[in-house]
């Protein structure tokens, strides 16, 4: 029998992100893009967007769910039987309806759309949804014959861009959390260690300040291995002379925040030093152009132009950054959300966060990167818990 001390101490961890107003607020944004986009019903798959509107969290999300919003009842999760008690203690909407592992999901929501009227009037699904299949689509698609099923992926990008102060100070920790484990990763990236020895020593130091499960696993390569874009750590044993690339995130509330250092074990070649001097030169210039009103691209000419004017344009394959905040594997980028990129015409606002990335590859045996995830604010950008970027470790 739970004794009251122990039911007031569940009800203390599974305390919700977020008050209600502010899930309130989330909710009537929500129905607002809705209307312009003439969506009736409104059928969310991914992890990040069915936590964005709920608090619901589950590592089970690779199967089916969904959150279904209206326009004038309270929205309902679709959710396997297993998962019934996440929504009871971890959800802002308690009501759900529950499918069986005998059952086919997409069938059984159909049947349930149908019967909560939604025959024959336009949904919004989320297409783009990385857990949503091609045969869950056809499945809805079959059992709704008259209705316009449409693209309802990006209904939340406007309202996820720019984060509340509660989602900051989430990410602010999150970089506190992170910068943790980056010193303990530093530490231990000495000739004769492991890149295991590296990635174990950021897991350790970061979990134990008080990350939860990161949105990704730390991209740790070193010497050659460096060359490789989203590679982890192989058991290469570090020799002196190397270069080491880490790129890693913390996790606070779901919320992330990343960075990317390179190391070099003694002086660094020329050639690294050079690219690493264009790196942090193109991070700077890229931190100097973020204001409210520039647009995604002239952030983007700024970072990129810097690299371009130290010889090593064609080093520079990779966008300037993208946005961050929920973050749930397989990624800790919101780059669905907003990104910058080149000529890209979106207009920054105050309150959105980037991670900003100007990763080089000028050879084919290494790769330099320095990084920093920052937020828009009404004077310019504000580094989340910057790191030091001494290239000799």
């Amino acid at each position: 029998m739970t004794t009251e001390s122990e039911q007031l101490a569940v009800e203390a961890f599974d305390q919700l992100p977020f008050t209600a107003a502010e899930f309130e607020a989330r909710l009537e944004a929500c129905r607002r893009e809705m209307r312009e986009r003439g969506i009736d019903y409104l059928v969310l798959n991914s992890p990040e967007n069915i936590y964005y509107l709920s608090g619901f969290i589950t590592r089970g999300y690779y199967v089916f769910q969904s959150i279904v919003v209206t326009h004038n009842s309270e929205p309902f999760l679709f959710v396997r039987r297993f998962e019934q008690e996440n929504v009871k203690r971890l959800s802002r909407y308690k009501t759900n309806v529950v499918w069986h592992d005998t059952d086919n999901p997409a069938e059984l929501l159909a049947r349930t759309l149908v019967e909560h009227g939604a025959l024959g009037k336009t949904i919004g699904v989320d297409a783009d949804a990385m857990f949503f299949t091609v045969n869950d689509y056809k499945a809805l698609e079959a059992a709704l014959l008259g209705t316009n099923l449409v693209n309802g992926s990006s209904v939340l990008d406007k309202c996820r861009a720019i984060k509340s102060p509660q989602e900051i100070a989430y990410i602010r920790r999150a970089a506190e959390i992170r910068n943790v484990g980056f010193e303990a990763a530093r530490e231990a990236a000495r000739p004769g260690r492991t890149e295991n020895d590296v990635a174990a020593a950021y897991h350790h130091a970061a979990i134990s300040a008080g990350s939860e499960y990161m949105a990704g696993p730390p991209y740790v390569v070193s010497g050659p291995r460096t060359a490789l874009p989203h590679a982890t750590w192989a058991g290469r044993r570090i020799e002196k002379g190397d270069v080491i690339f880490i790129e890693a995130s913390g996790n606070c509330k779901r919320y992330s925040a990343s960075m990317m250092r390179t190391w070099s074990m003694g002086k660094p070649r020329d050639s690294v030093q050079r690219a690493a001097d264009a790196s942090i030169a193109a991070l700077d210039a890229a931190i100097d152009a973020i204001q409210p009103g520039v647009t995604s691209g002239e952030v983007d000419a700024a970072c990129r132009g810097t690299v371009a004017r130290a010889g090593l344009a064609h080093a520079f394959v990779h966008r300037t950054g993208y946005s961050v905040g929920v973050g749930i594997c397989p990624t800790w980028s919101e780059g669905s959300v907003i990104d910058l990129k080149e000529k890209d015409q979106r207009v920054l606002q105050s309150g959105m966060v980037f991670h900003l990335v100007p990763v080089l590859f000028p050879e084919p045996d290494f790769c330099v990167g320095f990084s920093a995830t920052v937020v828009v604010t009404e004077t310019g950008a504000d580094i989340l818990s910057n790191f030091s970027r001494d290239l000799e470790c």
